[in-house]
């Protein structure tokens, strides 16, 4: 995404002009599907983590985490129409798969951090607040841009509220992916002595006497000849 900026620096204002139109520049359309690739993979990562950590339950996480990787695939494939021209079926596809990638992300999050009962770190927490204000912000600004777009208008800054959304993209996820590093269930591999067929209970050895088939010690004996006598 960086080398797209570089690439259409001479072309594109980024404070005004969307992300999407870098794929009018020579090389750009092909950065702009690496970058949605790259994060479309970060999603897969982060869903086989969540499951192995034992962070994840049942279907949703993994739907909700195949809706985001496929929605950036189809945001890379999908190229959104010229400023001079009317809307398509691909550039409504772009546009939808866009919002998409944003709005399931705190679901993710929310769900991740209701797993987890019993955090060991402050991180779960820091997670749910992020999930909220990523969802705020998602609604507010999809509750602004979406009549401005279908009027025919758009968002002064629309270039720079995009560019500052895919980085509070990626730092949520690096904050995701950080709760599972640090909140994962090890397993572990002690086995309690009781369950183990055979092994003795601490603090209860029992007597080489009472052992079957040992024959009395020597003391024994003697302390019994002398009782009869």
């Amino acid at each position: 995404m960086i080398i797209a900026h570089v690439i259409g620096a001479h072309v594109v204002n980024p404070l005004v002009d969307p992300i999407s139109w870098y794929a009018f520049v020579p090389g750009g359309a092909a950065m702009i599907m690496a970058g949605g690739s790259l994060l479309a993979l970060l999603g897969v990562l982060i869903t086989i983590r969540m499951y192995r950590g034992g962070l994840a339950r049942g279907p949703w996480p993994a739907l909700a985490m195949a809706i985001f990787s496929f929605a950036l695939i189809m945001v890379g494939l999908c190229r959104t129409g010229r400023p001079d021209a009317a809307a398509t079926i691909g550039s409504t596809i772009h546009r939808i798969c866009a919002g998409t990638a944003f709005a399931v992300l705190p679901i993710v999050g929310l769900m991740v951090s209701k797993s987890i009962t019993e955090p060991r770190t402050g991180l779960p927490r820091r997670l749910r607040q992020a999930a909220y204000g990523l969802a705020a912000l998602v609604a507010l600004f999809l509750s602004i841009h979406l009549p401005l777009a279908f009027a025919g208008s758009g968002i002064a800054a629309f270039g720079f509220l995009e560019r500052a959304g895919f980085v509070i993209m990626i730092g949520y996820l690096f904050l995701l992916a950080a709760v599972i590093d640090r909140e994962a269930v090890r397993a572990t591999s002690a086995v309690p002595a009781s369950t183990v067929p055979g092994q003795r209970y601490a603090g209860t050895p029992r007597s080489r006497a009472s052992e079957p088939g040992r024959a009395p010690s020597r003391s024994h004996s003697s302390r019994s000849r002398t009782d009869a006598s």
